[in-house]
């Protein structure tokens, strides 16, 4: 039965059966103790013998995991190991927690998979929910102070920027951290304090898409202590699709490309195919600035196909692609940035095609010129496009709000010089063509993040 007092240590949560990573992996049982202390704590299942734990002395909550190394970070929470206890993902158990003069038993409902098992406040009924390893659940939890942060509202006004609108709730008023980027142009990111209470607003101003974070001083259930989100104005998102495989020539996969236009990486985790299965990476994987990334069922095979290294690939749930009539959309924080449809008429199997035009295209991780939905990421000219050995020499001119890599390439492709030029710089520079090419065709690259313009120039006598 349950403890009669918060003051006691207690059973909250049971993770026996997680589906994204091996039980040994994401398995958990979470014990919350407020301020009571002792020298020690025991927790036994069933008929085992205890697993007994020296009391931690600094927390308010205990997560008994497989791998210590796998425990949440956190000042008010401890780790201790599960040892050989396996928790059952198919039956019910029970389990018995003592501490001091504190005790607590319980019975514990067959689980479901994927799903935690949540206590409802101090009773002996448990709710199947998302796990919530080391943070209290308001929701169930009886005595917890959250204060969180809720968006009611984003609003675009062009040449202005976003109004956002927001709700605190579980506390009147809180100070917040608020960071914001603006992703339509070069910088860093602002930061500031500020001030919230009840229903605010809050303007971030930009040009564009804007990446916004608020944060709250952590509390005991940080899950809404953070606004984190991406916000893009119709028309306007910093990743779009840019080519569709959808009836490929036998056995190569089905594919989608997508490419991140923008001058700042997108972290894979908040992109997806709407509707399609999970995101199409985790959260250390990036979409590199001017990047693309191909998105198949399976990469192998695509990249056996493609016959070559040098493009990225994702596996993703992506199910299959309509041959006759179809559509795809992509997702930004759950949002539908981007959507493309496509008939028996836009282009004949096998060919893909590219949405902006929709004629047949297969460029796999390439961009062409004027094919990705936003501006290029520099502007260049040239003195002349034909140099003489008794002529002047070359002189280029590359303007961006981001540093440029510019390179000179041989007649095989093969880098001979390379310089860099500083963001916002529209001085004329002199490339060494006659020191470093030969007579015929050289090329002048210039390249932001991902993105590259190659352009050819002749050397005459």
């Amino acid at each position: 039965m349950a403890g009669s007092s918060l003051a006691c240590p207690m059973f909250v949560e049971f993770f026996p059966d997680p589906t994204e990573v091996s039980d040994t992996d994401g398995e958990f049982v979470e014990i919350r103790l407020d301020d009571f202390r002792a020298d020690s704590v025991f927790v036994g299942m069933d008929q085992k013998p205890p697993l007994g734990l020296p009391f931690p002395r600094s927390a308010n909550r205990l997560l008994l995991v497989h791998d210590s190394t796998l425990c949440p970070v956190r000042d008010s929470l401890a780790c201790g190991g599960l040892d050989s206890y396996a928790l059952p993902n198919s039956r019910e158990s029970g389990w018995v927690l003592r501490s001091g003069s504190c005790s607590d038993s319980v019975v514990l409902p067959s689980p479901k998979a994927g799903k935690a098992l949540q206590r409802i406040g101090e009773t002996d009924e448990w709710v199947p929910s998302e796990p919530t390893p080391g943070v209290a659940n308001p929701d169930y939890e009886l005595g917890i102070r959250d204060c969180g942060i809720r968006l009611l509202r984003a609003e675009w006004r062009e040449g202005v920027g976003w109004s956002l609108r927001g709700m605190l709730g579980g506390c009147d008023s809180a100070k917040a951290g608020l960071e914001y980027l603006d992703m339509s142009s070069a910088g860093n990111w602002k930061r500031r304090e500020v001030s919230l209470s009840g229903t605010f607003d809050v303007e971030i101003p930009g040009r564009g898409a804007a990446w916004v974070r608020m944060t709250l001083p952590e509390d005991a259930a940080p899950g809404n202590d953070t606004l984190d989100r991406i916000f893009v104005p119709d028309g306007l998102s910093p990743v779009s699709i840019t080519e569709i495989h959808h009836c490929p020539s036998e056995p190569m996969p089905e594919w989608v490309e997508i490419y991140n236009a923008s001058r700042y990486a997108l972290p894979l985790s908040r992109l997806r195919l709407c509707g399609r299965g999970g995101t199409v990476g985790g959260e250390s994987d990036s979409l590199q600035p001017y990047g693309s990334l191909l998105l198949t069922k399976d990469s192998a095979s695509l990249r056996e196909s493609l016959g070559f290294k040098d493009v990225r690939i994702a596996q993703v749930s992506m199910g299959y692609l309509n041959n006759v009539a179809g559509n795809v959309s992509l997702c930004l924080d759950s949002v539908a940035v981007d959507s493309v449809a496509w008939t028996k008429n836009t282009v004949a199997c096998p060919a893909g095609f590219n949405p902006l035009y929709g004629r047949a295209e297969n460029t796999p991780g390439f961009q062409r010129a004027g094919s990705a939905s936003l501006e290029e990421p520099l502007s260049y000219k040239l003195s002349s496009r034909v140099v003489s050995r008794r002529g002047p020499p070359l002189r280029v001119s590359v303007v961006s709000e981001s540093e440029v890599s510019l390179r000179l390439l041989d007649s095989a492709g093969h880098g001979v010089w390379s310089a860099h030029v500083g963001a916002m710089s529209a001085s004329w520079m002199e490339v060494p063509v006659m020191e470093h090419c030969g007579l015929g065709v050289c090329y002048v690259s210039f390249s932001v993040g991902n993105f590259e313009k190659v352009v050819g120039i002749v050397v005459r006598p």
